[in-house]
């Protein structure tokens, strides 16, 4: 007599692009997936996008890189102050399912956008992206 096990197959892995417009949103996450979080600034204010802390216990840091944004104003032309600015990129691979036994969890992954300098007050833009599983 042969017994046999039928499991369904795994969703494949998969790359998700995601940008500042698009926080607050859960995101349906499973073990191989990565997740590109592109943040724009504007041109000449000097403001950087940092990553705050992540659940190592479930993702992992791939890549972090700034990349060009073309200017508005064309091909070769100065970046006018205001426009578009450099992008932050950063890349994480989801390393362990978001399962605690029969229990689903919901990690967040959170962006701050801080401003140049050292002020001891103040303000900065925080988005949220909520990782759920798949």
């Amino acid at each position: 007599m042969t017994l046999g096990v039928s499991a369904s197959p795994a969703a494949a892995p998969r790359t998700l692009n995601f940008t500042v417009g698009r926080a607050g949103q859960e995101i349906a996450v499973q073990p191989g997936d990565r997740l590109r979080f592109t943040l724009n600034t504007t041109a000449g204010t000097g403001y950087t996008w940092r990553a705050l802390e992540v659940d190592p216990a479930y993702l992992t840091l791939i890549e972090k890189r700034t990349v060009s944004v073309a200017p508005a104003t064309g091909p070769g032309r100065t970046p006018v102050v205001g426009g578009p600015g450099p992008a932050t990129v950063y890349t994480y691979q989801v390393v362990a399912p978001l399962k605690r036994g029969s229990l689903s969890l919901t990690t967040p992954v959170y962006f701050a956008e801080l401003p140049p300098g050292r002020a001891a007050t103040v303000q900065v833009q925080l988005v949220q992206f909520n990782l759920v599983a798949r």
